[in-house]
């Protein structure tokens, strides 16, 4: 199987995320290319990945397509990954309700925070632990990834206990930007930078 490329890869989480809402029992590429906002041919050419793909003048069927994107996206990821919070204010502390990645293929299994105090008041279905504590807590559960909600002020030390934990990745949602080894992918998805983007 050909590895995904980048954009693809993004492409058809999106898409599958809108074939679960899809009320229909068929989507053509034209629909796809207008509710993503590209070209209907860019969607057809993400399906040269997907072999039971196969389009017909009324469109692809829907839970034919929605099964083959799902397994190949699994196919990535053959096993539950887990992930870690860090830093524990409003932000962090919204993604403390685990139930929100249930069937997505990551758990968050560790949240951690320079605050004790923090750590010590804040209830959640998985342990809490002072930022201290990342490389050892991170290698024993065996955290891949990372949502990075700290204070900007806090990133560089953050960032380096996470490196140096062996982290995958890391889901930036601060303004903060820095530099990591070509072994850990970077998400950046602060607000102020999504709208920016805009």
């Amino acid at each position: 199987m050909k590895t995904l490329p980048y954009a693809t890869r993004k492409r058809l989480v999106l898409l599958i995320e809108l074939l679960q809402k899809w009320k229909k029992v068929r989507i053509t590429s034209i629909e796809l290319s207008q509710i993503l906002g590209c070209k209907d041919s860019l969607i057809r050419s993400d399906f040269r990945f997907i072999k039971t793909a196969k389009g017909a003048k009324n469109g692809y069927d829907v839970q034919v397509l929605k099964s083959s994107i799902s397994e190949i996206l699994c196919s990535e990821f053959p096993s539950e990954r887990n992930c870690c919070v860090v830093g524990l204010g409003r932000l962090g502390a919204a993604l403390l309700d685990n139930s929100i990645f249930e069937g997505s293929g990551f758990k968050i299994c560790a949240g951690f925070d320079s605050s004790v105090n923090r750590v010590e008041m804040l209830r959640s279905t998985f342990e809490l632990f002072p930022a201290n504590r990342i490389e050892t807590v991170c290698v024993q559960k065996k955290v891949q990834y990372a949502f990075l909600c700290c204070p900007d002020v806090e990133v560089e030390k953050m960032v380096q206990r996470l490196v140096n934990a062996g982290i995958k990745g890391i889901v930036n949602y601060t303004t903060a930007v820095f530099a990591v080894p070509p072994t850990v992918k970077v998400q950046n998805v602060s607000p102020i930078t999504a709208l920016m983007n805009m």
